[in-house]
């Protein structure tokens, strides 16, 4: 829904891309925002943690919370490389409890064709957070959203990578197990049991995320036509196909570019579902020709449509065969009725009512939160009808259909979701920390 800033993306990936001084929270969050990309920055605090590459360079991790509405980041720093010996900015491939998975592609020496892809498991602790490299050789072809991180829930010192890849045969997928017991990867075939009607509609699935369910069972998510669903700590492992809801009347016409409008999260077992939808809908200050008796020139021409949006949610079990119809509102519909808002916000000023609305702005990026009794609390993009580069992010009940609360957000041609973690759980946040963002000691010419 948002216009490209191709510039301001490009920024975004380059590894030169700094990150911005964080509020510092009195505690640590719940949960917070995580930002998928980490940045190449020399940052120390109490959650650093360093091991070494593959080719002995020291590799520090450190983790900058600040509570939901702010989004906070991972920086990465390598003291004997600069920023030219990375391809493009790390990635945080996903956060479950107190893990970390972070994917680095070196491009110095004998790699700088090809690059070196390494992955990273950072464990948070509030006395000695660790980091280890992950040993290959990885699965062939493995990219960042086929992997899914399981804890063990019996004993926090173990955990369970698995990566999800299709094979030449329909709806028969290589399993691939890493597992920190063994320290070692191992290969399952996973079998489908999919009805015909999913064999004839459904080919292949494309994931754009993976998703923890409960206990070893793993959703690989496609936004478009479902998700796979597997016990991956299961000696014979089979996949079963659990479609999401259609896409909204409003993008049926429209390129399938997942990112900005749905979203799939899980939390305590239950199975939450977003969309926006871009809505178009007639001027509701437009008068019928019913009550006209005269017609000027100007009621003749056609009326251009209001273009606004609506999010609506789902829910289900994984056991269960259906969806359950969630919450939805209008643009129009959620209210604003704090005053600090409109001093933040003053877009959201309505001239003609004289009141505060969110139908000035335009919603994308939906995130749902992960605290449990906010199941109904979706955060998300917006930026002004206007078109200018400025935006903000906002969480919105959609159940009481009013905004909870809003924030400027700095961060330009943003170009995926966040990640939501409740990594800070683990981890020492105290206040005092500090906080100072240094370059790397070898930047880039």
């Amino acid at each position: 829904m948002f216009d490209c800033d191709r510039e301001a993306i490009r920024k975004n990936f380059s590894v030169s891309c700094r990150p911005l001084p964080l509020p510092i929270p009195d505690t640590a969050p719940a949960w917070v925002l995580l930002e998928p990309l980490a940045y190449i920055a020399d940052h120390t605090n109490a959650t650093t943690a360093e091991a070494s590459s593959s080719t002995g360079h020291t590799v520090r991790v450190t983790v900058c919370f600040t509570d939901p509405l702010g989004v906070s980041h991972v920086c990465v720093h390598c003291p004997s490389l600069k920023d030219t010996d990375f391809c493009n900015r790390l990635t945080v491939v996903c956060s479950e409890k107190d893990y970390l998975i972070l994917s680095v592609v070196f491009i110095f020496g004998p790699h700088a064709q090809q690059g070196l892809r390494e992955y990273f498991v950072y464990k948070a602790s509030p006395c000695r957070p660790s980091l280890h490299l992950l040993p290959g050789p990885f699965p062939r072809g493995l990219t960042d959203t086929d992997i899914a991180l399981v804890p063990d829930d019996d004993d926090g010192a173990h955990f369970v990578l698995a990566a999800l890849r299709f094979t030449l045969h329909p709806w028969v997928y290589d399993l691939h197990i890493f597992s920190s017991r063994t320290w070692a990867w191992s290969l399952k075939v996973a079998q489908a049991e999919v009805s015909p009607e999913v064999r004839t509609g459904v080919s292949t699935i494309s994931a754009s995320k993976a998703i923890r369910l409960g206990g070893g069972t793993v959703g690989w998510v496609d936004l478009w036509t479902g998700i796979a669903v597997c016990n991956v700590l299961d000696e014979t492992p089979v996949l079963r196909f659990m479609p999401v809801p259609q896409l909204m009347p409003g993008h049926m016409e429209g390129s399938k570019s997942s990112g900005p409008i749905r979203n799939v999260s899980c939390s305590n077992g239950v199975i939450k579902f977003v969309e926006i939808e871009k809505h178009e809908r007639h001027d509701p200050d437009g008068r019928s020709f019913d009550d006209m008796d005269t017609l000027t020139d100007s009621d003749c021409l056609p009326k251009p449509k209001v273009v606004g949006w609506r999010a609506m949610t789902w829910y289900r079990m994984a056991s269960w065969d259906h969806w359950r119809r969630g919450c939805m509102a209008y643009d129009h519909e959620i209210s604003v009725d704090c005053q600090r808002h409109s001093m933040l916000l003053p877009e959201l000023t309505d001239n003609n009512a004289g009141e505060l609305t969110l139908k000035n702005m335009l919603a994308s990026f939906p995130v749902l939160s992960l605290t449990c009794d906010c199941d109904d609390i979706v955060y998300m993009l917006c930026e002004t009808k206007s078109g200018h580069k400025k935006s903000w992010l906002i969480s919105v009940d959609l159940r009481k259909k009013m905004l909870v609360e809003l924030a400027p957000f700095p961060l330009q041609g943003y170009f995926d979701l966040a990640h939501p973690s409740i990594l800070s759980k683990y981890l020492n946040i105290a206040p005092g920390l500090d906080l100072s963002v240094k370059a790397s000691t070898k930047d880039a010419d």
